[in-house]
């Protein structure tokens, strides 16, 4: 057995990212990842059971609570981690744990549960054997927690854009989300922290950032001078390097008229934001506790396509929240008509023992299960919609990977949408103008043959 670890990871880019400051901080003290990785850490490579080969001594299995289905999905990882690796150290953290902690220790699968602020400790803890720590004062304890964690990346995974997580937390208290529970409040990271990260990754050869956050727009608000989401994109504009800036999941009501200005006046700002909508209808928004009406969302989406040339907008939607009626959800469908997403993440609801949501009466299952394919039909065909003119167009794609099929490279355009065509493996990472030619479901198909194809 290698002194090597798997990483699982299940849910947000956040949990992404944090498992990539946890990878690099075993990596400083000679634990390295596998190389044949499980599909859900981003490999190709399938783990072929049994092989001597294949047993590593760590297993870290960062987790999800956000749906039924991710409780189930962290306990089906979990013994498989043992299977796979039966002399293995098997870690569990993430959100999972901060509401199932009992839960886990009764599992003779695990061996260490690691909170989410003690994901940085991960390397001491390995080092002291994955015991037990010292017993810590409740009120340092508790003070830590309200912390944002000191976890830091220099390189990551992907090809060409990195994720930079800069908060975490939330400060909403929507009925149906269990993320305040296990996240706490939101906390910011200093920006001389964030613009130190985004030059490392930049050194690394990444062309674009991607800023990402539990409430990506409360960044700041924790701080005694009160900055904002804007004063990040003006200090990490500046670094030479750094071509793209993204801003990740973004609520409705945190999107400010001056943080507008600014993405239309940074032009490496790209324009797309992924503004989570879950109902278009009041009444339901109401019960959900959003902060915002279907008047507000239609208003605001109408001025940052505006505001901002080929702007792009995909959105989550929640299917069956409790008291959903036929009228509530034609509303939700109208609205997406209206605001035109390039992608609609659909979802069906799924009570979460101690929100509020878990209290009302449920939608019947059926009904759920229809009205997710209602609308991810429906959003597929606006999605269409929405791409087909720019069939013809010519423009700067971020190339990420191989598709496996030949020479076939695929990567994304400022405003999200993906994007397949012919070139060289040294394109990977580079930013190169291809001309969409046509659109074959959600991914356009570029020149071919070296046609319309040029670097950057």
């Amino acid at each position: 057995m290698s002194n090597q670890v798997r990483f699982i990871t299940l849910g947000c880019k956040v949990n992404q990212y944090e498992t990539q400051a946890m990878r690099e901080s075993l990596e400083r003290i000679g634990i390295s990842p596998h190389p044949n990785p499980l599909p859900l850490e981003g490999g190709e490579g399938r783990v072929r059971e049994g092989k001597q080969e294949d047993l590593c001594e760590f297993v870290i299995i960062n987790t999800c609570t956000v749906t039924k289905a991710a409780d189930r999905e962290n306990i089906y990882w979990i013994r498989r981690a043992r299977r796979d690796h039966p002399g293995a150290k098997i870690i569990v953290t993430g959100c999972f744990v901060e509401r199932n902690r009992s839960e886990l220790e009764g599992l003779p699968e695990v061996d260490l549960i690691l909170s989410n602020h003690e994901k940085s400790d991960i390397a001491d803890r390995i080092l002291a054997g994955c015991g037990s720590p010292e017993a810590q004062d409740e009120n340092a304890s508790r003070k830590r927690r309200h912390q944002y964690a000191p976890l830091s990346i220099s390189h990551t995974t992907g090809n060409g854009r990195a994720f930079v997580k800069i908060q975490d937390g939330c400060n909403h208290a929507c009925t149906f989300c269990k993320v305040v529970m296990v996240r706490g409040r939101s906390r910011s990271r200093p920006i001389l922290e964030i613009v130190e990260e985004v030059k490392r990754l930049r050194d690394a050869g990444y062309k674009e950032v991607v800023f990402a956050g539990i409430q990506l727009g409360a960044w700041g608000a924790d701080f005694p001078e009160k900055p904002d989401l804007v004063d990040v994109l003006e200090a990490c504009e500046k670094i030479e390097g750094i071509e793209r800036m993204r801003l990740s999941s973004i609520e409705p009501t945190d999107i400010k008229p001056h943080l507008i200005e600014a993405l239309r006046a940074i032009p490496k700002v790209c324009p797309h934001l992924h503004i989570p909508l879950q109902s278009g209808d009041d009444t339901i928004l109401e019960r959900m506790n959003r902060r915002y009406r279907r008047s507000f969302y239609m208003d605001l989406i109408e001025r940052l396509k505006s505001e901002m040339p080929q702007f792009s907008l995909t959105l989550d939607v929640m299917a069956g929240f409790p008291g959903e009626e036929e009228v509530h959800f034609q509303n939700t469908a109208d609205l997406l008509r209206s605001v035109k997403p390039l992608k609609c993440h659909v979802f069906p609801y799924s009570r979460r023992e101690g929100t509020l949501a878990a209290r009302f009466s449920d939608v019947a299952p059926a009904v759920i299960r229809d009205r997710v394919n209602r609308l991810i039909a429906l959003g597929n065909q606006l999605g269409r919609e929405v791409r087909l003119p720019y069939v013809g167009m010519t423009l700067p794609v971020l190339v990420e990977q191989e598709t496996g099929q030949g020479s076939l490279l695929e990567g994304l355009t400022s405003n999200y949408l993906k994007v397949c065509f012919q070139g060289s493996r040294e394109m990977i990472g580079q930013m190169v103008r291809v001309k969409l030619f046509a659109l074959e479901g959600d991914m356009f198909l570029g020149g071919q043959n070296g046609l319309d194809i040029t670097m950057v």
